[in-house]
């Protein structure tokens, strides 16, 4: 494992370095995009008319 510098500067991420690190923590989480869609429960009680 790399060094870790402790001067509590900032320090910079390459792009790639960002991705890994945002696959890891995503890992294991589902997809958002593969939810599936949610029935809306309706408030009315009458059927929509057509007309």
């Amino acid at each position: 494992m790399a060094r870790e510098l402790t001067t509590g500067r900032a320090q910079a991420v390459t792009p790639e370095d960002f991705n890994e690190r945002v696959k890891r923590l995503l890992a294991d989480k589902p997809d958002p995009r593969k939810a599936e869609p949610r029935v809306k429960g309706s408030k009315n009680s009458k059927p929509p008319t057509n007309g």
